[in-house]
Parts: structure tokens; C-alpha cells; sequence
């Protein structure tokens, strides 16, 4: 099974839109994405088969109201960033379209009670394929309580920062049967912070499985929230290098 996972960077999320257009270009399928945070915005455009005009779509949303930053530096509404995002989403990616997808979506949240309690089954593992309102669940993947006013709750429960628990959900692709995973990081080498809160690092899988990381010819200069046109322009047409572990952790490189 080939999985691809994306996780959250925040507006370098701009740097995987560009990525999988060219990936789509090549004629790559995926069975199964995963993503946390912005990842999940990414992975939702894919699945929706929008992702071949992705780096129109991000610049399209970047000069709009909805997330350029006179409208974000503005912004007065009590429920901040959340209504930034909800509107974005109703403008560029419909709900209906990620209803019977052929590749099935996963978006990690964080549940916020066991989260804050300490518990190990914080993490949250939503599907399109089992869920209808998955623009409340990306919503909820990206919640940051300091700049979303706008508390999520799905089913009842509040959830936060899918990345908060897993930012990668490799984990739960390689229990769903993957066995050839593409990750998608904005950072050199294609390191990745596994959680909010742990440093960055190459992911790591079992050694049965096939692992691809793709990442940025050099660094970017976009910051995490960042729609300065000249960084975004940077991180949606900036190439991608690759390295590919092979299971037995044969480890062999590529542009």
C-alpha cells in the first residue's frame, strides 16, 4: 500500500502544494494521505483532485480577504483565525469534494482533555471515508488556542493541534498496512518535528517499509506564517530533492 504523510509546517505548507502538483504531473497515486495541522489542508486538496493547480489555488488564497495579511493584521472577528481558515476552505475546497474519494484522507487532532491530562490516546485519527464534516475536523487540526478564538469540538469533545500527538501519523499509516510512505517536509534533509514539542529530525519507520522524503533543493525563507509573496513564490516553485530508505535500511538519494 503507498501512503503519504504531510505533516503541519504552517504557511510552508506553500512548499508541499508545489510538490504535489508535480507529483500529480508525474501520474503518482496514493492510497492513503495523512495529515496533521496545515498537512491536512494539503492532503485534503489532493484527495479532492485539486492538487494540479494547488500552487494557483495557495496564491489565489493569499491574495484574497480570507488569508492575505491586511485582512489577518486587521481581523477583528472574535472568532480569529478560525473563520480565516473555515472561509478559505468554503471558497477553494468544497466539503463535497472530499466525500468518495477514491484515496482516503486521515487528519490527525489532538483531543484536548486526555492531551492535557497526560494520557497516551490523545491522538485522534479521522477518516473522510467514515466522517461527512471534515471541514470542522481540518478546522480542528489546525486549532492553535492562541490565535484561533473559536474553540473546536467534534462529537462533543474539544480538539486542537493534530500535530500536537503525531505530526507525521506514520504510526498509524504503517498500521493501516503501508509498506511505501512518502513524506513531504519543508526542511532540509526532510527532517520533521514528530510532535509540536520534540526537535526536528529524519522520520523513521519500520524496516519493512519503503520510506521517500522529499524536501527543498535549499532552505526556504518563509517563516511559519508567512504570506510575503516573494518567500511564498519561493516555497511553491522551489524543487525538491529526495531520499529513499529502502526496507533493511538501504539508503539511497535523488534530485
Amino acid at each position: 500500500m503507498r501512503a503519504l504523510s504531510l505533516p503541519g509546517c504552517a504557511c510552508r505548507a506553500a512548499f508541499q502544494f508545489g510538490v504535489l502538483s508535480r507529483l500529480v504531473a508525474a501520474g503518482e497515486r496514493f492510497d492513503v494521505v495523512a495529515g496533521a495541522s496545515s498537512g491536512s489542508v494539503s492532503g485534503a486538496a489532493l484527495v479532492a483532485g485539486l492538487a494540479d493547480v494547488g500552487p494557483d489555488l495557495w496564491r489565489s488564497m493569499a491574495k484574497t480577504p480570507v488569508v492575505s495579511r491586511r485582512y489577518l493584521a486587521s481581523e477583528r472577528s472574535p472568532f480569529g483565525m478560525s473563520a480565516v481558515l473555515r472561509g478559505a476552505l468554503e471558497r477553494f475546497l468544497p466539503e463535497e469534494k472530499l466525500h468518495g474519494t477514491e484515496a482516503e484522507l486521515l487528519v490527525a487532532t489532538t483531543h484536548a482533555r486526555r492531551f492535557f491530562a497526560g494520557r497516551k490516546d490523545a491522538l485522534v485519527v479521522h477518516s473522510n471515508h467514515e466522517r461527512r464534516d471534515m471541514h470542522d475536523v481540518l478546522v480542528a487540526s489546525c486549532f492553535i488556542p492562541v490565535i484561533y478564538a473559536r474553540v473546536p469540538r467534534l462529537d462533543g469533545e474539544v480538539h486542537m493541534d493534530g500535530g500536537a500527538a503525531d505530526n507525521t501519523l506514520i504510526d498509524a499509516l504503517v498500521a493501516r498496512g503501508a509498506t511505501d510512505i512518502t513524506v513531504i517536509s519543508p526542511f532540509a534533509g526532510g527532517k520533521i518535528a514528530r510532535t509540536l514539542f520534540s526537535p526536528e529530525a529524519p522520520p523513521t519507520a519500520p524496516p519493512h517499509v519503503r520510506l521517500r522524503l522529499l524536501f527543498p533543493e535549499r532552505p526556504l525563507r518563509q517563516r511559519h506564517f508567512d504570506f510575503d509573496p516573494g518567500p511564498m513564490e519561493e516555497a511553491l516553485t522551489m524543487p525538491h530533492r529526495s531520499v529513499i530508505v529502502e526496507p533493511r535500511n538501504r539508503c539511497t538519494g535523488s534530485v
